[in-house]
Protein backbone atom coordinates (compact mmCIF):
# COMPACT_ATOMS: atom_id res chain seq x y z
CA UNK A 1 0.00 0.00 0.00
CA UNK A 2 1.42 3.46 -1.16
CA UNK A 3 2.06 5.77 1.90
CA UNK A 4 -0.05 8.79 1.04
CA UNK A 5 1.66 12.39 0.39
CA UNK A 6 -1.48 13.76 2.23
CA UNK A 7 -0.22 15.61 5.75
CA UNK A 8 -2.28 16.67 8.51
CA UNK A 9 -2.94 20.12 9.20
CA UNK A 10 -1.40 19.33 12.40
CA UNK A 11 1.82 17.67 11.21
CA UNK A 12 1.91 21.02 8.61
CA UNK A 13 1.78 23.16 11.52
CA UNK A 14 4.29 21.19 13.88
CA UNK A 15 6.27 21.11 10.39
CA UNK A 16 5.98 24.65 10.03
CA UNK A 17 6.88 25.54 13.79
CA UNK A 18 10.10 23.50 13.33
CA UNK A 19 11.03 25.53 10.37
CA UNK A 20 10.63 28.87 11.91
CA UNK A 21 12.32 27.82 15.15
CA UNK A 22 15.05 26.57 13.01
CA UNK A 23 14.99 29.63 11.21
CA UNK A 24 15.56 31.36 14.43
CA UNK A 25 18.44 29.91 15.95
CA UNK A 26 20.34 30.45 12.43
CA UNK A 27 18.59 34.31 12.35
CA UNK A 28 18.77 36.05 15.36
CA UNK A 29 16.84 39.17 15.73
CA UNK A 30 18.79 42.44 14.45
CA UNK A 31 19.73 44.65 17.24
CA UNK A 32 20.90 48.40 16.82
CA UNK A 33 24.53 48.42 17.10
CA UNK A 34 26.06 51.72 19.04
CA UNK A 35 29.13 52.79 16.86
CA UNK A 36 33.04 52.54 18.14
CA UNK A 37 33.94 54.84 20.28
CA UNK A 38 36.73 55.68 17.58
CA UNK A 39 33.60 57.27 15.06
CA UNK A 40 35.10 59.99 12.96
CA UNK A 41 32.12 62.13 13.44
CA UNK A 42 32.19 61.85 17.21
CA UNK A 43 35.99 62.64 17.40
CA UNK A 44 35.14 65.44 14.86
CA UNK A 45 32.56 66.65 17.13
CA UNK A 46 35.23 66.42 20.37
CA UNK A 47 37.73 68.42 18.23
CA UNK A 48 35.11 71.45 17.94
CA UNK A 49 34.39 71.48 21.18
CA UNK A 50 38.05 71.58 22.56
CA UNK A 51 38.31 74.75 19.92
CA UNK A 52 35.75 76.52 21.14
CA UNK A 53 37.58 75.81 24.39
CA UNK A 54 40.36 77.21 23.64
CA UNK A 55 38.98 79.82 22.06
CA UNK A 56 37.19 81.12 24.58
CA UNK A 57 39.95 80.73 27.01
CA UNK A 58 42.26 83.15 24.39
CA UNK A 59 39.48 85.70 24.44
CA UNK A 60 39.05 85.60 28.01
CA UNK A 61 42.89 86.94 28.36
CA UNK A 62 42.54 89.04 25.47
CA UNK A 63 39.95 90.59 27.18
CA UNK A 64 42.17 91.25 30.13
CA UNK A 65 44.88 92.35 28.50
CA UNK A 66 42.62 95.20 26.35
CA UNK A 67 41.56 96.42 29.55
CA UNK A 68 45.15 96.23 31.09
CA UNK A 69 46.25 98.62 28.46
CA UNK A 70 43.03 100.99 28.51
CA UNK A 71 43.96 101.11 32.29
CA UNK A 72 48.24 101.65 31.50
CA UNK A 73 47.17 104.34 28.85
CA UNK A 74 45.11 105.99 31.34
CA UNK A 75 47.66 106.47 33.63
CA UNK A 76 49.95 107.90 30.87
CA UNK A 77 47.13 110.49 29.60
CA UNK A 78 47.02 111.90 33.34
CA UNK A 79 50.87 111.93 33.82
CA UNK A 80 51.07 113.56 30.72
CA UNK A 81 48.78 116.19 31.59
CA UNK A 82 50.33 116.56 35.11
CA UNK A 83 53.43 117.34 33.27
CA UNK A 84 51.47 119.56 30.72
CA UNK A 85 50.20 121.57 33.97
CA UNK A 86 53.76 121.53 35.45
CA UNK A 87 55.40 123.03 32.18
CA UNK A 88 52.81 125.33 31.94
CA UNK A 89 53.28 126.60 35.62
CA UNK A 90 57.04 126.72 35.11
CA UNK A 91 56.21 128.73 32.18
CA UNK A 92 53.67 131.51 33.89
CA UNK A 93 56.64 131.75 36.44
CA UNK A 94 59.19 132.38 34.14
CA UNK A 95 57.14 134.97 32.33
CA UNK A 96 56.27 136.81 35.73
CA UNK A 97 60.44 136.82 36.14
CA UNK A 98 60.50 138.35 32.98
CA UNK A 99 62.86 141.14 32.05
CA UNK A 100 62.78 144.44 29.88
CA UNK A 101 64.83 142.54 27.29
CA UNK A 102 62.92 139.20 27.49
CA UNK A 103 59.91 140.31 26.91
CA UNK A 104 61.11 142.74 23.90
CA UNK A 105 62.48 139.61 22.27
CA UNK A 106 59.23 138.13 23.01
CA UNK A 107 57.02 141.07 21.54
CA UNK A 108 59.38 140.70 18.33
CA UNK A 109 58.71 136.99 18.00
CA UNK A 110 55.17 137.48 17.88
CA UNK A 111 55.27 140.10 15.60
CA UNK A 112 57.49 138.49 13.05
CA UNK A 113 55.28 135.33 13.31
CA UNK A 114 51.91 137.26 12.64
CA UNK A 115 53.63 138.59 9.69
CA UNK A 116 54.15 135.22 8.82
CA UNK A 117 50.77 134.44 9.32
CA UNK A 118 49.87 136.66 6.81
CA UNK A 119 52.04 136.25 4.06
CA UNK A 120 50.93 132.37 4.65
CA UNK A 121 47.63 132.38 4.93
CA UNK A 122 46.60 136.06 2.75
CA UNK A 123 45.19 139.02 4.35
CA UNK A 124 41.77 138.28 4.21
CA UNK A 125 41.82 134.86 5.79
CA UNK A 126 40.57 134.20 8.99
CA UNK A 127 40.78 138.24 9.11
CA UNK A 128 38.87 137.86 12.24
CA UNK A 129 41.08 135.42 14.28
CA UNK A 130 44.25 137.31 12.65
CA UNK A 131 42.79 140.84 14.75
CA UNK A 132 42.22 139.25 17.66
CA UNK A 133 45.91 137.91 17.55
CA UNK A 134 47.26 141.71 16.32
CA UNK A 135 45.02 143.17 19.42
CA UNK A 136 46.28 141.10 22.07
CA UNK A 137 49.82 141.95 20.38
CA UNK A 138 48.99 145.94 20.56
CA UNK A 139 47.85 145.48 24.74
CA UNK A 140 51.01 143.40 25.58
CA UNK A 141 52.99 146.41 23.51
CA UNK A 142 51.36 148.78 25.75
CA UNK A 143 52.38 147.14 28.82
CA UNK A 144 55.32 147.00 28.09
CA UNK A 145 55.58 150.47 27.25
CA UNK A 146 53.91 150.53 30.97
CA UNK A 147 57.14 148.94 32.12
CA UNK A 148 54.47 146.04 33.01
CA UNK A 149 56.51 143.16 31.52
CA UNK A 150 54.69 140.10 33.32
CA UNK A 151 51.18 141.31 32.05
CA UNK A 152 52.83 142.42 28.29
CA UNK A 153 54.52 138.46 28.56
CA UNK A 154 50.82 136.92 29.43
CA UNK A 155 49.38 139.13 26.27
CA UNK A 156 52.31 138.31 23.83
CA UNK A 157 52.07 134.56 25.02
CA UNK A 158 48.26 134.77 24.12
CA UNK A 159 48.60 135.92 20.80
CA UNK A 160 51.56 133.53 19.86
CA UNK A 161 49.13 131.08 20.80
CA UNK A 162 46.61 132.05 18.24
CA UNK A 163 48.81 132.51 16.07
CA UNK A 164 49.68 128.86 16.22
CA UNK A 165 46.16 128.22 16.20
CA UNK A 166 45.61 129.75 12.88
CA UNK A 167 48.73 128.07 11.69
CA UNK A 168 47.49 124.56 12.87
CA UNK A 169 43.88 124.83 11.47
CA UNK A 170 43.96 121.15 10.54
CA UNK A 171 44.21 119.68 14.04
CA UNK A 172 42.37 116.73 14.78
CA UNK A 173 42.09 116.45 18.17
CA UNK A 174 42.29 118.77 21.05
CA UNK A 175 45.37 120.79 21.69
CA UNK A 176 45.75 122.62 25.34
CA UNK A 177 46.64 126.19 25.33
CA UNK A 178 49.79 127.09 27.79
CA UNK A 179 48.04 129.94 28.62
CA UNK A 180 44.37 130.56 29.41
CA UNK A 181 43.14 133.60 27.17
CA UNK A 182 39.95 135.88 28.63
CA UNK A 183 37.49 136.44 25.68
CA UNK A 184 34.11 138.08 25.27
CA UNK A 185 31.24 136.55 23.03
CA UNK A 186 31.07 138.59 20.07
CA UNK A 187 27.52 137.78 18.94
CA UNK A 188 24.93 135.23 20.61
CA UNK A 189 26.70 131.87 20.17
CA UNK A 190 25.76 128.41 21.12
CA UNK A 191 27.94 126.68 22.96
CA UNK A 192 28.19 123.00 21.71
CA UNK A 193 29.18 119.82 23.71
CA UNK A 194 31.66 118.64 21.12
CA UNK A 195 33.73 120.67 18.11
CA UNK A 196 30.82 120.70 15.32
CA UNK A 197 27.54 122.33 14.44
CA UNK A 198 25.98 118.94 14.60
CA UNK A 199 27.08 118.45 18.32
CA UNK A 200 24.61 118.80 21.18
CA UNK A 201 24.00 122.57 21.95
CA UNK A 202 24.62 123.01 25.85
CA UNK A 203 23.86 126.54 26.18
CA UNK A 204 23.44 129.86 24.31
CA UNK A 205 25.67 132.64 25.50
CA UNK A 206 24.72 136.03 24.98
CA UNK A 207 26.58 139.07 23.48
CA UNK A 208 29.25 140.01 26.17
CA UNK A 209 29.80 137.16 28.32
CA UNK A 210 33.01 136.30 29.41
CA UNK A 211 34.70 133.43 28.67
CA UNK A 212 38.47 131.84 29.04
CA UNK A 213 39.53 129.71 25.95
CA UNK A 214 41.43 126.64 27.58
CA UNK A 215 42.32 124.69 24.44
CA UNK A 216 41.39 124.34 20.55
CA UNK A 217 41.11 121.90 17.96
CA UNK A 218 40.88 123.43 14.37
CA UNK A 219 38.77 126.18 13.96
CA UNK A 220 37.03 125.55 17.65
CA UNK A 221 37.89 126.84 20.84
CA UNK A 222 37.05 124.98 24.39
CA UNK A 223 36.02 127.33 26.54
CA UNK A 224 34.81 128.08 30.18
CA UNK A 225 32.22 130.64 31.73
CA UNK A 226 32.04 132.26 34.59
CA UNK A 227 29.62 129.95 36.35
CA UNK A 228 31.11 126.84 35.16
CA UNK A 229 30.02 125.74 32.17
CA UNK A 230 32.31 124.85 29.35
CA UNK A 231 31.48 123.96 25.39
CA UNK A 232 32.95 124.16 22.65
CA UNK A 233 32.34 127.59 19.97
CA UNK A 234 33.95 129.09 16.59
CA UNK A 235 36.69 131.21 17.13
CA UNK A 236 35.06 133.42 14.81
CA UNK A 237 32.84 134.31 17.70
CA UNK A 238 34.74 135.98 20.16
CA UNK A 239 37.12 138.73 20.59
CA UNK A 240 39.40 140.62 23.09
CA UNK A 241 37.70 141.85 26.03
Amino acid sequence: MVASDHRSPLRVLLLLGGLTIAGCAHHPAERVMEPPLDDPLLLSFEEQRQTIMHLLEVLSQKEALIQQLRADQKSQVEELKESSSQAARAEVKLRRLATEADVASQLAEVEVGLEMLRATLGAAHKASLQLLAQQLLEMATASFRQAEYSVASDLAAQAEQLIVMLMDNQSVSETPFKVAIPLKIKVDSQLHRQPSNHAAVLEVLQKMTPVVARAYQGRWLHVETEVGGSGWLMAERVEVP
